[in-house]
């Protein structure tokens, strides 16, 4: 749902969105600032979210207690009740309602997110599609399959966490790795909640999917062909995969 702003009349000329580069690996998480004045010196020109609340907006404490407090994501977010983009930072559009989630990337906007009413996967699948690469995005929204030996994180074996590439959250530990010899990162338990099983007859085949359950992403597939003590083989396509070594590592 939306909450609409009030009185709110903005002049903005419309720019052409920015294409959008092939996305970088996943950093560390960002922390999420409130500033109702820009400062730009605390804004990330490359990649920034700035999230547009209202000030008696429900939908927006709602978005902030279901996401925003939870945020493991790579991109550096902001909350402002101002209606402005940041000085020289340009919208593509007038907002019109709150919370209208914007991404701008060199100080143009490139896509928005208008309205939440408790659709976490909507948001980030819209999230996904401007940070993944197109192999990645086919994956993951298409439920593709990378080639067998051709995927990221397939030899990873240092000391750390998978996480989705998306939301951030971390999905597998490094420890309940092992080497299946079928081609792809194979795991034998995921990290606690980290994981939704879904049934799939595609292709005239029987399977159990795996998705990630903050942002819904297809990870792969589980057999029951894994080592003890679960016997789970929880295929997955490492390309969906961000990897993030303890410290020390």
């Amino acid at each position: 749902m939306k909450h609409l702003i009030p009185s709110l009349v903005l002049v903005f000329g419309l720019v052409p969105c920015a294409t959008l580069a092939q996305a970088a690996p996943a950093s560390s998480p960002k922390a999420i600032v409130t500033m109702n004045e820009f400062d730009l010196k605390q804004l990330d020109l490359a990649r920034q979210l700035i999230i547009f609340e209202g000030k008696d907006c429900g939908y927006c404490r709602q978005f902030k207690a279901e996401v925003l407090d939870h945020w493991t994501a790579p991109v550096a977010v902001v909350r402002t009740l101002s209606t402005v983009p940041p000085p020289g930072w340009t919208l593509e559009q007038p907002l019109f309602a709150t919370p209208t989630i914007v991404l701008f990337e060199q100080g143009r906007e490139v896509s928005r997110y208008t309205g939440y009413s408790g659709e976490q996967q909507r948001f980030w699948q819209w999230l996904g599609y401007r940070l993944l690469t197109p192999e990645q995005r086919r994956i993951a929204f298409e439920q593709g399959t990378e080639r067998p030996f051709t995927g990221s994180n397939l030899d990873e074996k240092r000391a750390g966490v998978f996480v989705d590439p998306v939301s951030g959250v971390p999905l597998f530990r490094s420890n309940t790795k092992f080497e299946s010899g079928t081609g792809w990162p194979s795991f034998f338990e995921p990290l606690p909640g980290a994981v939704t099983l879904h049934a799939d007859d595609t292709y005239g085949m029987h399977r159990v999917e795996v998705r990630s359950a903050s942002s819904g992403i297809h990870l792969g597939h589980v057999f029951d062909d894994g080592p003890p003590p679960t016997h789970k083989r929880y295929c997955i396509n490492g390309n969906v995969l961000k990897f993030v070594p303890d410290k020390g590592q």
